[in-house]
This record gives C-alpha cells, sequence and structure tokens, in this order.
C-alpha cells in the first residue's frame, strides 16, 4: 500500500470513529433524556495543515498545537519556499516541536498549494494566506469536509464576503467548525465587559468611538527581476486587492470590537481618507488614513478613525457612550450608574480561540463564527469604499455590490500593473 493510500485510510477511519462515537453518545444521552458532552475523538489525533506560513500563520499553527496535546502539523503550504522553511524552523525550536510533522514531500508551494494542503489527510487547516484567498481557501476546505480555523478578515470585496457566507452555511450543515480570529470575541476580559454593557450597565448606547492611530509597518524592497505578481503578494498589506486595504485587513478587529457591543451593524456610513505620508511605489495603492461614521438602525452613531503615518503620535482608544454611563472597552471600565471595573490581567486570546475550537471538536460541538466575521469584514469594506468613492454607501448597496478585486488568473510571472489610488469623487462603487 501507498503512502498515501495509507493516509486516505487513516483518515477515514478517524472520520468514521467521530462520526459512530457522537452518534453513540448522543443516542445514549437522548435514551436518558439528557444529552451529555460528547468526546468523539478521545485520545484520536488530529492532523492539522497549514496554508500561509507568514507570522500570523506560523503564530496560528503554533497555538494550535498548544491548544491540544493530539494535534500533529502535518502539511503546509504557500507560495514561497522560504516562508515555509522560516515557519518550520522556527515551529521546530518550540516546545511543541515533536508534533510538527511536516516532511517534504508535504511542502506544497504554489497557488494551487491550498489543495494540496486540503487534500493530504488533515482533519483541519489553518487559513492565513493575504485575505483575498480566504473566500476560494475556505470554500474549498468546506468541500472536502475540512474543520477551518480563518484569520481576519475573511474577504477583500463584497463578492467574496458572499462566498464566505455560503461556505459558513453549508459548514453548519456539515457539522464544520469555521472560527474566526477575531480574537477579542475569546478574550475572557472583554467578554465579561461586552457581558456587562448587553445587561444594561450603560443604559442605551448613543454613541461609540474608537481611534486606532499606529506608525508604519513592514515591506519588503522589490527584487531585481522580480515579477509584478510576486512583488505584489510579497508586499500584499499595500495592496487593496490583496489586503482589503488596512481598514478591513487590521481596523476591522476594532469594527467588531463595536459592532460586537452595540449588538447590531450599521444601516449605512459616510466616510474620509487618503495617503499623504505613504505615497511611495512600495506602499502600493492603500491609504494611510480613515475616518468613518457609521449610522445604525437604533440611531446610535460610531465615530471611527485609523491611521498608519511614520512619525505619528501612536493612540488607541475604543469607547462606548450610553444613557447610563460611559464603557472604555480597551481598560474594561464602566463609568456612571453602575461603575466597574475588570482587574484581572488579560488573557492570551490568540491562544483562547483555538483552546476553544479543540475543545469544542473533542466535545462533538463544533463552532461557527460565520455570521460576524462576514459582517465585520463587510462593515470594513463598506468603510473603506465609503472613503474611496466619496459617498454614503448604506448596508444593502455594500450587501449587493457586484465589487470583485483582483486578477482574473494567478501566474506567477504575470504583468500586473498596479492600479491607481482611488480617488473620492471619482471613484464608484460597482
Amino acid at each position: 500500500m501507498s503512502d498515501q493510500s495509507k493516509s486516505t485510510d487513516q483518515t477515514a477511519s478517524r472520520r468514521v470513529f467521530l462520526q459512530r462515537s457522537t452518534t453513540a453518545a448522543i443516542g445514549a444521552g437522548l435514551a436518558a433524556g439528557i444529552v451529555p458532552a460528547v468526546h468523539a475523538a478521545g485520545s484520536d489525533t488530529l492532523k492539522v495543515g497549514l496554508i500561509g506560513a507568514g507570522s500570523r500563520g506560523s503564530g496560528a499553527a503554533l497555538q494550535t498545537l498548544q491548544a491540544d496535546p493530539n494535534v500533529e502539523l502535518v502539511a503546509v503550504g504557500d507560495v514561497f519556499q522560504d516562508r515555509i522553511d522560516t515557519s518550520l524552523s522556527a515551529l521546530k525550536k518550540s516546545k511543541v516541536a515533536d508534533r510538527v510533522k511536516v516532511d517534504k514531500e508535504r511542502q506544497f508551494l504554489g497557488f494551487d498549494a491550498y489543495q494540496k494542503v486540503i487534500d493530504s489527510g488533515v482533519d483541519v487547516v489553518l487559513l492565513a494566506s493575504p485575505p483575498h484567498f480566504r473566500p476560494k481557501h475556505l470554500e474549498y476546505a468546506i468541500d472536502q469536509g475540512k474543520h477551518v480555523f480563518a484569520e481576519k478578515p475573511v474577504a477583500t470585496d463584497p463578492t467574496g464576503v458572499r462566498s464566505v457566507m455560503e461556505s459558513c452555511r453549508k459548514a453548519k450543515e456539515k457539522n464544520l467548525s469555521v472560527v474566526s480570529g477575531l480574537c477579542w470575541r475569546y478574550e475572557t476580559g472583554m467578554q465579561e465587559t461586552i457581558d456587562k454593557i448587553h445587561n444594561g450597565a450603560i443604559g442605551d448606547i448613543v454613541t461609540a468611538e474608537s481611534t486606532r492611530f499606529l506608525r508604519d509597518l513592514w515591506s519588503w524592497p522589490r527584487e531585481p527581476g522580480q515579477s509584478d505578481m510576486q512583488w505584489q503578494v510579497r508586499n500584499w498589506y499595500y495592496f487593496t486587492w490583496l489586503s482589503g486595504d488596512f481598514i478591513v485587513e487590521q481596523y476591522v478587529h476594532d469594527l467588531d470590537m463595536i459592532a460586537w457591543a452595540l449588538n447590531e451593524y450599521p444601516e449605512k456610513c459616510y466616510a474620509t481618507g487618503g495617503r499623504i505620508v505613504r505615497t511611495e511605489p512600495k506602499y502600493g495603492n492603500i491609504y494611510d488614513h480613515f475616518a468613518v461614521v457609521y449610522v445604525f438602525p437604533s440611531g446610535a452613531r460610531f465615530y471611527a478613525a485609523t491611521r498608519q503615518e511614520t512619525g505619528t503620535e501612536p493612540l488607541y482608544s475604543n469607547d462606548l457612550f450610553g444613557t447610563k454611563g460611559k464603557c472604555d472597552l480597551m481598560k474594561y471600565r464602566i463609568t456612571g450608574e453602575n461603575p466597574w471595573r475588570r482587574r484581572a490581567k488579560r488573557t492570551v486570546m490568540h491562544q483562547l480561540e483555538h483552546d476553544e475550537m479543540y475543545k469544542a471538536l473533542r466535545a462533538g460541538k463544533p463552532i461557527n463564527n460565520g455570521d460576524y466575521m462576514c459582517k465585520s469584514t463587510l462593515m470594513g469594506i463598506m468603510g473603506r469604499e465609503s472613503a474611496y468613492t466619496g459617498d454614503t454607501i448604506t448596508w444593502d448597496e455594500i450587501s449587493n455590490s457586484k465589487l470583485k478585486l483582483g486578477p482574473k488568473e494567478y501566474e506567477w510571472n504575470a504583468s500586473l500593473p498596479v492600479e491607481p489610488v482611488r480617488i473620492p469623487g471619482k471613484t464608484k462603487l460597482v
């Protein structure tokens, strides 16, 4: 029997074991009038594949291995071999090195590497490639019956978001996990604070304000002989088609946090933005500042501002103002009629999301974060498009937009001219 056949048989055996154990346990529970926690996998080893071996992907792989002692990393895929090499080198120096079992035959390179990882006999896939590729990668993973951890954001355009929504719907039907990298949802202090808000600690929320001012981030210089595609994918953060711009790629955490606290998503927004510091070609075509006003069905307004400009003062805050008080989300502090503060040390939220994923899998109760990870991504795209166009954008307009970013085909040596920086008043939403 070939190694591939053995892998296929082992994977099939694991799935049969999971299904039979779950069915038997639930059946026994129903007979007794209860449904117990189902430890479907017991000591069974879950095999994991990593797609996207950059710093966040490597971190997700480490956290996944730390989350469950019976998990092994067995496959890695990326478009850059040096990324794979660096990631595996770091993981093999970690405390979980003995469960990093990625031989050369399971290191996949190229735009189709995601298919090869998913088809390699894994049970769980970690999706950490640039956000543009998330919809296609998730679709294939769910179609092939895999549990998924998906980094934020989940798309860079409305077409991609709709694709992810459909994949998450299919995942529910198949009882597959889709756990989101919007990690604040898993931080215990934030959970407790949001729970206080939802229970009326600050009354009805009238306004919210978020400020995330940072300095410049990483960039890779263009090397001689690099094709347009190679250079752009290496510097994916600075191209809207790949990252969604930084209001989507990074600021989505804060947008999600406020939407979670308000327990609703905006009906419209108006925005401004541009680039006045990051003007060199190495910064592609994204902006370096955004300011958005989101208007919610309840009447609440959310004033969101973010920038990434070298030499500026870093500022970071998320505040909610209600009829009975104020909440400083980043300090877990409420003032007003019901003063409160959580003083416990902040937990490691990037680890917790993986801990919860495997705990749920072992209990036979997969997690599906599809709803909020899609809507919060769309909220970021909505603000970006309002700034890009200079128009007020409604939730219905962005939800139904036909905008689809990126090339029709992925050719490694292709000519791919950088699209012009969007100009408000001239750019239109499709």
